[in-house]
């Protein structure tokens, strides 16, 4: 990434206050219910990403079988600490006799306040706003701080992030939910100049409105082992990709769900 000097204050207070304003304008929404994406603290300056997330639960139990949630997603980096993304999102509900449904329009932002490596934790911040397409549905939000720490050969990111309904049918209390995750860049694997492979896992974890966490096993928690890869020079950019299962930690959510996201970089 190419960055302008700077120091933590300067950087740090820009990004905040852009932040601050995106909050107060209520443009700081939240990902859809099955959004399984790890934000880590890197604007990538000029760069055009477009992008598909995606995942598949399946359960023996009817009811928690067959969730799908698709996003296709266009993302732009404003300048050296602040990426703007749009995003439209695909949901399909557990249980039989579903169908797919195109749900909510989000607009996402990425805020970042220190480079990689620069102090003891890469730090960044993260804020969306997701108006959805049908009245009987509230309109979202979700911000929080997107922290990665570097060390004994691996990259460690961690996301927490508080979700609110807004609108006259949006739940009371904010909704607490985190995001983990672990690559193991000590074991990359290369195949030439243009391919690249590493493992890794994730964790994904919703305990609930905030000071009224029901308990473990009704929490929706899962984890499960990732690949992360990269193509380079393939057309006038590089595809960059990470998939993987997650298995269910508690009986309230699907025995597995396959996941994927695939991004597709243009530097400009």
């Amino acid at each position: 990434m190419i960055a302008c000097p700077r120091s933590w204050t300067t950087n740090a207070s820009a990004a905040i206050a852009t932040g601050a304003l995106g909050i107060g304008l209520s443009f700081c929404p939240v990902p859809a219910a099955a959004d399984y994406k790890v934000w880590t603290p890197d604007v990538n300056q000029h760069v055009l990403e477009l992008e598909n997330v995606g995942d598949v639960s399946s359960d023996p139990v009817s009811a928690k079988n067959g969730a799908q949630s698709y996003t296709f997603e266009a993302e732009y980096g404003v300048n050296a600490w602040w990426q703007s993304e749009l995003e439209l999102e695909f949901d399909r509900a557990p249980g039989p006799g579903q169908s797919t449904a195109f749900n909510q329009i989000t607009w996402e932002n990425l805020f970042q306040f220190t480079e990689r490596g620069e102090y003891w934790l890469d730090a960044g911040f993260f804020a969306e706003y997701g108006q959805a397409r049908q009245k009987a549905n509230p309109n979202e939000t979700t911000f929080g701080p997107v922290l990665r720490k570097d060390f004994g050969g691996t990259s460690n990111t961690i996301n927490l992030f508080l979700e609110k309904d807004l609108g006259p049918n949006a739940a009371s209390r904010p909704v607490f939910q985190f995001a983990w995750e672990t690559r193991v860049d000590a074991w990359v694997m290369r195949m030439g100049r243009s391919f690249e492979v590493e493992p890794g896992l994730q964790l994904y974890g919703q305990p609930g409105p905030v000071g009224q966490f029901p308990k473990w096993n009704q929490q929706d928690e899962r984890a499960g082992p990732q690949l992360f890869g990269k193509i380079h020079n393939l057309g006038p950019g590089t595809l960059e990709w990470n998939g993987g299962v997650l298995f269910g930690l508690t009986s309230a959510v699907p025995r597995t769900t396959v996941r994927w996201q695939a991004e597709y970089e243009i530097h400009f």
